[in-house]
């Protein structure tokens, strides 16, 4: 089984992805079915006899590793597209934290506790981020879609 790791900086991103999709360890494991195993699938590269494996320090305290499908045999990613796919795992996180938001809110549910419940639901501590800082990423997405809402309301 081919495997990678790919580091990734912010503790509470970390700990959303291995809780989401590592069932709370931090190797995954990717089908061709999952999110993560077309992912890996789009930005996987077809080692030939002319390539030369890149190779990349990764530090294993900020790492995940990612087993991939077999049928990606002698495929790799790129150093530079591991990068790609921690940011694309950064806005998956924040996309996540924005919809759990959205439907607390329409469930009746106050944003602090909504923040509360979702950093529960992940193993999120107050280490890795505080709740202040995420309610100010959801009140910077309400003043953003407010903004867009007038513009496009001007528009028509």
């Amino acid at each position: 089984m081919l495997k990678t790791r790919i580091p990734i900086k912010e503790n509470h991103v970390r700990q959303f992805v291995i809780a989401r999709y590592g069932n709370n360890t931090p190797i995954i494991d990717m089908t061709k079915k999952s999110m993560l195993g077309v992912l890996a699938e789009i930005a996987c590269e077809k080692v030939g006899f002319r390539h030369v494996l890149p190779k990349m320090d990764v530090d294993e305290a900020t790492a995940i590793t990612l087993h991939y499908p077999d049928s990606l045999k002698n495929h790799f990613i790129h150093p530079a597209k591991l990068q790609l796919v921690a940011k694309l795992l950064n806005y998956l996180f924040t996309q996540a934290f924005l919809e759990c938001m959205e439907v607390s809110l329409m469930l009746g549910i106050s944003d602090y506790e909504a923040v509360n419940i979702f950093m529960e639901r992940y193993g999120i501590t107050e280490d890795m981020v505080s709740a202040d800082s995420l309610r100010k990423k959801w009140r910077d997405h309400q003043r953003y879609m407010a903004k867009k809402m007038d513009t496009m309301l001007q528009v028509a």
